[in-house]
């Protein structure tokens, strides 16, 4: 019995080892220690450019704390495009120059401006001007009449230069011309500003022609010309460019549709179907007095006429006989179409004349 005892706790002595005892792992089975390495972050300095300014209009910080200009060419919807130069200035102020290409148009714009955000509203009284919204801080973007960019495959972009670029301020003009003893005066036709005319070399053979003539001498006459007015303290002053010629027996066109088809200097602008590039200058004034004169594109002519009622008759033209390659198909056009008119009317703002019931021109006040 004693030896039954014995022999049965030995066994449970080695059970009990068994369930409480670990297994050994060998060597080769351990999982080495891992060493982590603590990231170290590095800031660097982005050094200054405009790709960095630009990333500020990401969170709308647009500041015009410095005079800026921005130019491109957009589109047009009857000419090649429009020369677009804006001058923002940091004391809320703008100036705008925009050529229409091929047109001989030039439109010469100051106001006020307002920034809202990105959006740009350019402000003046006379003229409506296109809203801009500020994609970065170099580049300008015109908005639609809602408000939105406009999505369209042309360019609708304006890019700031590098630099404040002054406002190119010449442009064909048509005005009031006159002398009083050893000074001249030019009075603007479309906004009724006057100037007074500078003595310079490119005035001198204006002034001759003026004083030479005993009809124009002392009295005021409609000139056309290209000028640009100075800045600062000449801000007041007219520079002559170029002297074209001066129209006596014209007056500036009415503000509203022309009530007479005389004393208007007449632009042609459609010859049958096709525009006349208004860089050609065609034009004619009839006179009071039965007369007719003008320029076709690249010769002087005159002539008499008559009319009664409607009906018109132009007799021969009396030509200067100069070649202009550029212009002689529209010269000889417009020549040819303005002997055969037997009929002249004026409709709004236009002077159409017809042949046999057929309008063979459209002509308009000539603004420059």
């Amino acid at each position: 019995m004693m030896k039954t005892r014995i022999a049965l706790c030995a066994l449970t002595s080695l059970l009990v080892a068994a369930c409480t005892t670990k297994p050994e792992i060998s060597r080769s089975e351990r999982l080495p220690a891992t060493m982590v390495p603590v990231e170290t972050l590095v800031v660097e300095e982005v050094a200054d450019s405009d790709v960095t300014q630009a990333l500020a209009t990401d969170f709308e910080m647009i500041f015009i704390d410095q005079d800026m200009s921005f130019i491109g060419t957009l589109p047009c919807a009857d000419c090649p495009g429009i020369a677009f130069h804006l001058n923002l200035y940091r004391d809320g102020r703008f100036e705008i120059r925009q050529e229409y290409l091929e047109r001989n148009d030039i439109l010469l714009v100051k106001g006020t401006w307002l920034l809202e955000q990105r959006t740009l509203h350019l402000m003046n009284q006379q003229h409506t001007l296109p809203t801009f919204q500020f994609v970065s801080n170099h580049r300008l973007t015109m908005l639609d009449m809602a408000g939105k960019p406009i999505v369209s495959s042309l360019n609708y972009h304006l890019d700031r230069a590098s630099r404040l670029q002054s406002i190119d301020t010449r442009r064909p003009m048509l005005g009031l011309y006159q002398v009083n003893g050893d000074s001249a005066s030019f009075t603007q036709c479309d906004s009724g500003e006057r100037f007074q005319v500078a003595m310079t070399q490119h005035h001198m053979p204006m002034l001759r022609n003026y004083r030479q003539d005993p009809q124009l001498n002392g009295q005021a006459v409609i000139a056309t010309l290209t000028g640009r007015l100075g800045n600062g303290s000449d801000s007041n002053t007219l520079f002559i460019d170029q002297f074209e010629q001066f129209w006596p027996g014209a007056s500036c066109p009415q503000r509203h549709a022309p009530s007479s088809v005389q004393g208007v200097v007449w632009r042609a602008e459609k010859i049958a179907d096709q525009y006349v590039p208004q860089q050609l200058n065609v034009r004619v004034l009839f006179r009071d007095n039965n007369t007719l004169y003008g320029f076709s594109g690249c010769n002087n002519f005159h002539a008499n006429y008559r009319q009664r009622a409607n009906t018109l008759q132009i007799n021969a033209l009396a030509m200067t006989r100069k070649f202009c390659e550029e212009s002689s198909r529209i010269e000889s056009d417009f020549t040819e179409r303005l002997q055969s008119a037997d009929r002249a009317e004026v409709n709004g703002h236009a002077l159409q004349l017809f042949k046999d019931n057929q309008v063979i021109m459209q002509l308009v006040p000539a603004a420059n």
